[in-house]
């Protein structure tokens, strides 16, 4: 409220001296006086001496409208909004005062209801003064955005602080933060990311833009410029917390860049960035398999098998060594997943185990593994056919 303060002594000081004329010699010099108080903060003492005036003009609607209008401002200096409020509304309801003055005291009017956060009212004093001013200024638009963005008024308040950015000579941060916000509780995301994307360009180095535009596009199905936007942030460095990456990997993984989502998430972990969870281990070596680069994804799935102990993970890395041929390693891997459990479908383990013992010439282990794989309704045709082939075979 400091800047209410300057704002209603200034228009004391001009206002007593403009309109001195119209008062009387005695009540000119007691309102010079009482300004003088106030303008070295002395506020007990002018309101004493408004007291004491005030019962001397009450026959003269000017002079009382003066004498209100000098209330109003005391109390608003020292953040009495409510005194302040009802000073100004008696000031005004002589209707005494110059045009210009009345004018500008609804404005202070709006302003003091919004300070003591009584914003309906704010709205009808702002609304009233707005209904007659000339070339409202930027700041003014903006406040009353801000008195609609309270009332959540947001078809009211979007135009007007649109209409604030469009008159201001120079970017308003504050300004274009409190439009993205009421478009965010619209649900209008295809215009905040118009606004994000003028945003970034203003403030290009405030890494929480980079972000949310690449949000608001992936919110909209754009997937590919929410990656680029990220991309950007990576490259900048805004990219810091771990969530922030783990973001950036999972929008590779999405786009079907696993190659890039590996190569960044390795990285990031040797930087110390992503911890080595055995979760994240999981990823980026899931991440690599699918990128079919097999011997970075059996160190990194090994390395997450040992530390989470989970039977998938050992029924990927028993799939990857079937690639390479090492069956021994598929038997014992199968065998550890089976023993981990909580598999989707053991079924898949017993085939792998059943092949690998097949190609180890152990053939009846071989058709005990498949009969086992048998149970399962996923691998049950396949473990049925490797089963008539072993038999087939030894006719």
């Amino acid at each position: 409220m400091k800047a209410f303060k300057a704002l209603f002594l200034v228009t004391l000081l001009l206002g007593g001296q403009a309109y001195a004329a119209t008062l009387s010699e005695r009540t000119y010099k007691r309102l010079t006086i009482i300004q003088e108080l106030m303008g070295e903060n002395k506020y007990k003492e002018a309101l004493k001496r408004l007291d004491e005036l005030l019962p001397r003009v009450r026959k003269h609607k000017y002079e009382y409208a003066m004498v209100m209008q000098t209330y109003g401002f005391a109390y608003a200096a020292q953040d009495q909004y409510k005194k302040a409020i009802k000073a100004f509304n008696e000031a005004l309801k002589t209707e005494a005062l110059p045009e210009q003055v009345q004018l500008r005291m609804r404005y202070n009017l709006a302003q003091l209801y919004a300070a003591d956060n009584d914003w309906k009212s704010a709205a009808r004093a702002y609304e009233q003064w707005l209904a007659v001013a000339e070339e409202p200024s930027a700041d003014s638009y903006a406040f009353g955005a801000t008195i609609y963005a309270q009332l959540k008024n947001y078809d009211k308040a979007i135009p007007k602080i649109r209409k604030a950015i469009r008159l201001a000579p120079k970017p308003r941060e504050n300004w274009y933060q409190l439009l993205l916000s009421m478009l965010y509780q619209k649900k209008h995301y295809a215009e905040a990311a118009k606004v994000l994307e003028t945003m970034v360009a203003y403030w290009p180095d405030k890494k929480q833009y980079w972000n949310q535009l690449s949000g608001v596009y992936f919110t909209l199905k754009k997937n590919r410029r929410a990656l680029a936007v990220l991309e950007l942030a990576h490259k900048q460095g805004f990219l810091e917390k771990e969530r922030e990456l783990m973001n950036l990997v999972n929008m590779y993984l999405l786009q079907g860049i696993p190659y890039k989502a590996a190569k960044i998430l390795d990285a990031e972990m040797k930087a110390g960035r992503i911890a080595r969870t055995g979760k994240n281990l999981q990823k980026l070596g899931e991440a690599w398999m699918r990128a079919k680069e097999t011997d970075e994804a059996l160190r990194e799935l090994q390395a997450a098998a040992d530390a989470q102990e989970k039977g998938i993970l050992y029924l990927r890395l028993a799939q990857l060594y079937t690639d390479k041929e090492n069956w021994n390693k598929v038997i014992d891997l199968a065998d550890k997943a089976l023993a981990a459990g909580e598999l989707k479908n053991p079924g898949d383990a017993y085939l792998l185990k059943g092949m690998a013992l097949y190609e180890t010439g152990k053939k009846q282990g071989a058709i005990a593994s498949f009969s086992k794989a048998l149970k399962y309704k996923r691998s049950k045709r396949q473990a049925s056919q490797w089963i008539t082939h072993i038999r087939t075979e030894g006719a």
